[in-house]
């Protein structure tokens, strides 16, 4: 089994930051937790909020060239690996194409990878935030966002939600290492998206689309005139219609 380096921190900007700051002197698979980010951020720069002490927020250095050849893998298993572990505590819990997991309709986590690149890809950051306590929610996201307390009216224990979390994602990396494939099964069979319509670019035209399946290549699988089309992340221009 494969072994996180772990750093706790009390505050950062990011925890994403942090490891591409310092990658350099830091070993591959170390894990950086912290309390607060004055910075949090999703994809496409999206604000990610996060009170102090009520979630779980890290961010996971990846270093070994066999991981980094699994980038377009990395995020849709990490994905699978939490579902998992929230699984066990709520029922509903849905992965979303191709970076977060809902619970009854809701996100609760997000994920996202970003390269480490100069002439070759270097290393890979990998950053999940689970709201975990949080029960009350920023106007903003308030309507599309939900926790683990919310859904199940507990108080969780960090410590010990972290520590099955890590478990969970140590799984993934030893299973990532042997080309296991098992998550496919798992976000076929809990995947958000099935039978919903997206806007997607098909042609270089916004088309809508519907959602059947996830190939094995990680890609989204859309039904448009009656034709399958295979799309990568890029592709997708809207989730929410």
């Amino acid at each position: 089994m494969e072994k996180f380096d772990l750093i706790l921190l009390d505050s950062v900007d990011s925890t994403n930051s942090y490891l591409k700051r310092n990658y350099e002197k830091l070993h591959d698979l170390t894990v950086v937790f912290s309390s607060f980010q004055t910075e949090g951020h999703g994809r496409m720069n999206r604000k990610f909020y996060s009170k102090k002490g009520e979630n779980l927020l890290f961010s996971i250095l990846i270093k070994d060239k066999k991981l980094l050849e699994k980038f377009d893998s990395l995020s849709l298993m990490s994905g699978c690996y939490i579902f998992k572990v929230l699984s066990k505590y709520v029922n509903n819990v849905k992965i979303k194409w191709p970076n977060d997991v809902y619970i009854n309709d809701k996100k609760c986590v997000g994920i996202l990878l970003e390269g480490i690149s100069y002439s070759s890809l270097e290393a890979i950051v990998l950053g999940i935030g689970i709201n975990v306590n949080t029960i009350d929610f920023d106007e903003e996201i308030k309507n599309i966002a939900t926790s683990l307390k919310i859904e199940t009216n507990i108080e969780f224990d960090l410590n010990i939600l972290r520590n099955e979390v890590l478990a969970s994602l140590k799984e993934m990396v030893n299973d990532a290492l042997i080309d296991k494939k098992d998550y496919l099964k798992i976000l076929r069979n809990n995947n958000y998206l099935k039978d919903k319509e997206v806007l997607a670019s098909i042609y270089n035209n916004i088309e809508k689309v519907k959602v059947i399946d996830i190939a094995d290549d990680n890609s989204l699988v859309v039904l448009f005139n009656n034709k399958k089309y295979y799309l990568k992340e890029g592709e997708v221009i809207n989730t929410k219609i």
